[in-house]
This record gives C-alpha cells, sequence and structure tokens, in this order.
C-alpha cells in the first residue's frame, strides 16, 4: 500500500512537469522561432538591399583579415587561460 502511494506521488510530480512544460516551454520555443525567423528575414532584405540596390561589392580580403585577427585573438586567450 505504502509502495502504490509513493508510485502515484510520483506520477502526479511528472503529470505536473510535463502539464507545466508543455504550457510554457511550447510558447517559448515558437517565440524564439518566430524572433530568428524574422532576424534571418530582415538580414536576407537588407543583404538584398545593399548588394543589389546600393551596388556594393563583396571584398573578401576584409573577411580574410577578419578571420585571421579572429584565430589569432582566440589563440592568445586560450593560452591565457592554461592552468
Amino acid at each position: 500500500m505504502l509502495e502504490e502511494i509513493g508510485w502515484f506521488i510520483a506520477f502526479v510530480l511528472v503529470f505536473l512537469g510535463v502539464h507545466y512544460q508543455f504550457k510554457y516551454c511550447i510558447p517559448i520555443t515558437l517565440w524564439s522561432m518566430k524572433f530568428f525567423e524574422t532576424c534571418l528575414i530582415v538580414l536576407m532584405a537588407k543583404l538584398y538591399v545593399v548588394f543589389r540596390v546600393y551596388g556594393e561589392r563583396i571584398d573578401l580580403s576584409q573577411l580574410n583579415v577578419f578571420v585571421q585577427n579572429f584565430i589569432n585573438a582566440t589563440k592568445e586567450g586560450m593560452m591565457g587561460q592554461e592552468l
């Protein structure tokens, strides 16, 4: 009898946990996905305007310099954290 009561309490607690998971986590996840999609759509529109309407050119040498500086900064940061 005591074991069945323990299992019933465990069932109720898990049931409540799942209930709150569906009540709060799904809306938060959907809101996050909507926010990410909106950012992506605005980014694509901005890239279109900058490169197609304004006629800007892509300078890959600047991207290469940025990546090299980023890698160097990351390596220096990693070296400074060694024990």
